[in-house]
């Protein structure tokens, strides 16, 4: 292996490791903070009407970006500067999304409390330099795949190694997130600075992060022809998109696996706490399961100098289909559910590499097709699909909810069994239907294998 291959595998390592500390502290914790210690005041219908606001204005905001994304990458792919198009975006979308994150933290001068208008107004324009921020960090950084890898074999080993540390980056925030908040408590007195505290150290990691991708990940020269064609105009974005067939089919794969996940990570709480009947142990079976995705993550190159990499997507997902099926008939057996809790996120990173990979191979499709090489806005499409999954299975979700009578102060006593075996209905079986699905579409309509690529390389090299 050369040695610019072993530094280019160990700084994008590093350089996912932040991301995605940022990535599920963003996710998972600041809306803790929200509906916890920002709120506090004496009057319940006041913090209940505010949490209720704010929540809206996030889920308008990031529905907002399934419009957003495509242009960014656009943006990034019109970039051009001695640093090249991502590192820019990069470093600079680090900086702004996780000083502005910091910033959610606290109460903006107490406003919160003293001043609601003025709290939403400042909560919202931060909320927008965040999330905005964010996605260009995000999609830049993602887009560094095909700048550091050429082959077949050394893509599979960059998408492995940047799901590995991006493993490595959820486990260490759901470890540190708590300990943090007490310790920043203890320091600095009161909730609200513990969770400052936590923030703060999010930032750490994502500037470190960002500098490793800035200063240490090395474009390799390009291998393929360079498009003379003019940089790509807005107007041309969605038709872009459209026009490249092969990755419009594996949209939809990729859409209904996203779905199919989204609805049963977030169900399954409600899982715990109504099924199995032990809503505590949702953190130390399902929260211990996690160590599996850090874990089968590094045999992914390996199977695939084996295997077809349609062979191992497939076999994944097969997987996840068996896990749906041991939760669905578990109940309250617990060595039945560590197992398919197991068995369900295992399969997870393979997957999300797997077809991150055949992502990035229709941006080399896309330009043997029309002649212009669209890198950031074709994996723009990831992080799209990704928001539009989460946000219809959010709404989703609460309908479940009401459906089955799962809210409130129901219990598991008082859930009928009509409603639970309801529940483990759609709860495995609507996102089997999904998982399906997207096989079906992927086999039937996805014809870019590696024989394929590696003839479109050689064309468009010439």
């Amino acid at each position: 292996m050369k040695t610019t291959q072993r530094r280019n595998y160990l700084f994008y390592l590093l350089s996912l490791l932040g991301h995605d500390v940022f990535y599920f502290a963003f996710s998972l914790y600041l809306i803790r903070f929200i509906t916890g210690p920002l709120f506090n005041s004496a009057d319940p219908d006041y913090n209940h009407r505010m949490v209720g606001i704010v929540s809206t204005i996030i889920v308008v905001v990031r529905m907002g970006e399934l419009v957003v994304d495509p242009f960014l990458g656009a943006l990034i792919d019109n970039t051009k500067t001695r640093f090249g198009s991502f590192k820019p975006w990069i470093l600079a979308g680090g900086i702004v999304c996780s000083c502005s994150f910091v910033m959610l933290f606290t109460t903006l001068g107490h406003t919160n409390l003293t001043n609601p208008v003025l709290y939403l107004v400042l909560f919202t324009v931060l909320f927008l330099i965040m999330d905005g921020s964010y996605s260009l960090y995000d999609i830049a950084l993602w887009s560094m795949i095909p700048a550091i890898s050429t082959t077949y074999d050394e893509r599979n080993t960059v998408g492995a190694v940047a799901r590995l540390g991006a493993g490595i980056g959820q486990l260490l925030v759901t470890i540190f997130v708590m300990p943090s908040v007490l310790l920043g408590k203890g320091l600095l007195g009161g909730e609200q600075s513990g969770w400052l505290f936590f923030s703060v150290i999010v930032l750490g990691f994502t500037w470190f992060s960002a500098l490793c991708a800035f200063f240490g990940v090395k474009e390799l020269e390009p291998t393929h022809k360079e498009s003379d064609a003019e940089p790509t105009k807005f107007r041309e974005v969605f038709s872009i998109i459209l026009k490249n067939d092969q990755l419009a089919w594996l949209s939809v794969s990729n859409w209904c696996y996203y779905f199919a996940l989204a609805l049963v990570s977030t169900l399954m709480t409600y899982y715990f706490q109504y099924i199995y009947g032990n809503a505590a142990s949702y953190s130390t079976i399902f929260g211990t399961a996690t160590l599996a995705v850090v874990i089968s993550v590094l045999f992914y190159p390996l199977l695939t100098r084996r295997f077809s990499r349609k062979q191992v997507l497939f076999a994944a997902l097969l997987v996840m289909l068996i896990s749906l099926a041991m939760l669905f008939s578990a109940g309250s057996n617990t060595a039945i559910v560590i197992i398919a809790s197991v068995m369900f996120l295992a399969p997870q990173p393979i997957i999300f590499t797997s077809f991150l990979l055949e992502l990035t191979d229709t941006v080399d499709y896309g330009q043997w097709k029309s002649g212009k090489r669209n890198v950031s806005l074709t994996l723009a499409v990831r992080p799209l699909l990704d928001k539009f999954a989460g946000a219809l299975s959010n709404g989703a979700v609460g309908l479940i909810s009401l459906m089955v009578g799962m809210t409130g102060a129901s219990t598991i006593a008082s859930v009928s069994d009509g409603n639970k075996l309801l529940f483990r209905l759609i709860m495995c079986g609507l996102p089997a239907v999904m998982i399906l699905i997207s096989m079906v579409v992927y086999h039937k309509k996805f014809k870019l294998d590696e024989a394929f690529h590696e003839r479109i390389i050689q064309d468009i090299m010439q």
